[in-house]
């Protein structure tokens, strides 16, 4: 046997120093550390959605960094952006192990927190029913049974074995008496008594979260990531209040509403988006967020739709009828007078509206003044009579009163001109007069340079009244699609009186089927693409009049219509 010379024994003692530091080193790149993401900037949308978009820098010598935890994002919108000098291998969402701390529930789960301890136990309503000895700890196992997997043939585990995840406890409690180990049903436990104020309150639960971990071919310590996806649980509402104080300018001011039940923002950039967008797979969970497994992702997949095919997001209009309100005995409260619209950016047919710097905790809601302008308006009354004709060629003047609709509806509304170099979203719009409310309603998206009309409220003093009169009718004159229609001549009257003690601008707008032979007072006649397929052509009579205090105008009509026989 040869015997090693002390400056070789010294060589390979170096060379194993430096292997093990090597498998240490790889070791320590295997392992996983954790990075931070940042919420940096959020665009939202109306139907809850959110498009988050997160910074994460990459920590040191680390090929495997944890994400943690992220909003659910919706399918195909996750996405990890790096530059050149990061090597991405993939990402990994698996369900990772943590113990939580949880607050105990029943006598049983307080006895098995505090094993070992001495205590005196009430098992029944006697003097003697008293047991006393040291709590033993039965071990039970903390995990509930795992749902079993119907891709591979492995084990399934009993439920009869398993506590309900979050510390419930078993039904068995082991007490050391001097006589020996007592066992009882921990329902049997009515009260126990501990020595000394020590008494441990919390027992550790263990739980599974999903988690993203991103692999690296090599440590890339400094760079920064970003990872844009869409999310729900996080929205925004806008409301609209109009001054009408002053007889031809309205002060429009504006605010938002925003609702956050999704994570923690902390100085965002944050972004209202005002458009409708088309979102495939809105309602659809992306699998890296470990919350549903294959065969529901691939039946949401599949049923997978469009949110511009769900009305359910659409705000209802709503209405407030508010007559002649008083309130001369208060001064008029100050109007909002926030700063003026601030410049957005349009990204194809959607307009984004900044705020910077936004702070909101996760389950918060924040009320946020957006600007207030100065818009032309005017006051416009306007009547809409629909159409007699119904959808099978039939004739059915009375059934607008069959229906349940007894009066003619005339409403008094503000006709503004849109003159920001932004959209008007659609909103809830408030109307205020002197300090006085009188008047909610809908303002519809309206694009710059456009203009809305929006209802204040019913105008109760302009009546109005409509009705026809058959002055001709052939019958049998044409046959289409297997029935006989005839030609019927009528004439329409449309009434107008005002009670009001001041002249008003009234536009009253009827829709017929046929052809119009005649106007007594002018009107704009335009024929509408409604019906193409119909036997008659569709027209919709306009007039603008004005309409006197006390005065009362009849504006008349005659047209002829091919009606089913």
């Amino acid at each position: 046997m040869r015997t090693i010379s002390c400056r070789h024994a010294v060589f390979l003692a170096i060379v194993g120093v430096l292997l093990l530091h090597m498998g240490t080193a790889c070791a320590e790149e295997r392992a996983a550390k954790d990075a931070e993401s940042r919420i940096e900037r959020v665009a939202l949308f109306k139907n809850g959605l959110g498009f988050f978009t997160s910074g994460v820098t990459l920590p040191k010598d680390a090929a495997a960094v944890r994400l943690g935890q992220l909003p659910v994002p919706s399918f195909g919108t996750f996405w990890v952006g790096y530059g050149k000098n990061v090597s991405v291998r993939g990402l990994v969402a698996s369900m990772e192990e943590v113990d939580e701390q949880v607050a105990v529930q029943s006598i049983s789960q307080l006895l098995e927190a505090n094993a070992g301890r001495k205590v005196k136990i009430r098992v029944g309503p006697g003097e003697d029913d008293i047991l006393e000895g040291i709590v033993v700890s039965t071990d039970a196992e903390t995990a509930g049974p795992e749902t079993p997997s119907p891709y591979f043939m492995e084990a399934r585990r009993t439920p009869e074995r398993s506590h309900v995840p979050g510390g419930a406890s078993s039904n068995l409690l082991l007490i050391r008496t001097d006589a020996g180990i007592v066992a009882l049903h921990a329902g049997s436990a009515t009260r126990v008594d501990f020595e000394g104020d020590d008494v441990v309150y919390t027992v550790t639960a263990e739980q599974k979260r999903p988690s993203i971990r991103l692999e690296l071919e090599r440590p890339a310590g400094g760079a920064d990531l970003s990872i844009t996806y869409l999310a729900r649980g996080i929205s925004w509402a806008p409301s609209y209040l109009l001054d009408l104080s002053d007889p031809e300018r309205a002060r429009f001011s504006a605010r938002a509403l925003i609702i956050n039940e999704v994570a923690d923002l902390d100085g965002v950039q944050l972004e209202l988006v005002t458009g409708f967008p088309n979102i495939k797979f809105a309602d659809v969970v992306s699998p890296i967020a470990m919350s549903q497994g294959l065969s529901d992702f691939l039946k949401a997949l599949a049923g997978g739709r469009s949110e511009a095919g769900s009305q359910r997001y659409m705000m209802a209009q709503q209405m407030v009828l508010l007559n002649e309100p008083v309130f001369d005995a208060f001064e008029a409260a100050p109007v909002p007078s926030y700063s003026t619209a601030a410049a957005g950016a349009v990204a194809e047919d959607l307009f984004l509206y900044p705020v910077k710097d936004f702070t909101l905790k996760k389950g918060e809601t924040a009320w946020i003044p957006l600007f207030t302008a100065e818009m032309p308006y005017k006051h416009i009354y306007t009547w809409r009579i629909g159409d007699c004709l119904d959808e099978d060629d039939r004739y059915r003047q009375g059934r607008r009163r069959e229906d349940g609709e007894v009066a003619e509806e005339v409403w008094h509304s503000c006709r503004l001109v849109n003159q920001l170099e932004m959209p008007l979203t659609t909103a809830a719009a408030e109307f205020i007069k002197e300090g006085a409310f009188t008047g909610q309603d809908v303002c519809y998206y309206t694009a710059p340079g456009a203009t809305t009309t929006i209802r204040i409220n019913r105008a109760m003093n302009v009546l109005a009244e409509q009705g026809e009169v058959e002055l001709e009718r052939s019958r049998n004159v044409k046959r289409l699609h297997g029935y006989e229609y005839d030609l019927v001549k009528v004439r329409g009257e449309l009434t107008l009186r005002s009670r009001l003690d001041k002249a008003v601008n009234v536009e009253v707008s009827k829709e017929l089927s046929g052809e119009v032979l005649e106007t007594e007072s002018p009107a704009k006649d335009v024929q509408t693409a409604e019906g193409l397929r119909q036997v008659n052509p569709r027209h919709v009579l306009t007039w603008d009049i004005a309409l006197k205090s006390g005065e009362e105008r009849t504006l008349t009509y005659v047209y002829q219509v091919y009606v089913r026989s």
